[in-house]
């Protein structure tokens, strides 16, 4: 469950620029407001630096699945 939650907010963040924007104002609130574990929580805390890089990201790249 918690790898699935994991891979959804990734790829949701992948393919949604807004998504991304909102995640580089403010990672805390907008993971927050995913009701996380705090396992999950702090995984995706420590995905956010690659999650908002400059780089462009393509969602059929598949580096985010176990």
């Amino acid at each position: 469950m918690e790898e699935q939650q994991i891979q959804e907010f990734v790829h949701r963040v992948v393919t949604d620029q807004i998504a991304r924007c909102e995640l580089a104002l403010d990672p805390v609130c907008v993971i927050g407001s995913g009701n996380y574990s705090p396992c999950v929580t702090d995984i995706l805390l420590r995905l956010v630096p690659c999650l908002i890089s400059a780089q462009p990201l393509h969602a059929d790249e598949k580096w985010w699945h176990a």
